[in-house]
């Protein structure tokens, strides 16, 4: 099994939580999605760590993945070695629902 975490693998991931088989949770509550204008929002997917990076607050690119088998995936390794972000991956309504599932996360 490969320690990575590719941007597919990442993009499957995210389409789990589109069809509810994961719910997101914040890891600081003090910090919602909602008040993040720019910067990182870190959640919990059912054992998996996600961070999000909002612009304009806006979701604008998936910064990280850890799995709960200890496999990552980062944003850089994406646009190098893959070629593109998990999110855009996603079609306009997969990323709809994601930045919706990430304003309603407690």
């Amino acid at each position: 099994m490969s320690e990575r975490v590719s941007a597919a693998d990442a993009a499957a991931l995210l389409r789990e939580i589109v069809d509810g088989r994961r719910s997101l949770r914040l890891r600081d509550a003090r910090r919602p999605w909602v008040q993040i204008a720019v910067g990182e929002c870190t959640v919990d997917a059912g054992g998996a760590e996600l961070v999000f990076f909002a612009d304009s607050a806006t979701l604008d690119h998936l910064v990280a993945v850890r799995l709960s088998d200890g496999r990552r995936g980062r944003f850089e390794d994406w646009l190098l070695v893959d070629g593109a972000n998990p999110l855009d991956l996603l079609d306009d309504g997969e990323r709809h629902e994601i930045e919706q599932q990430l304003h309603q996360a407690r």
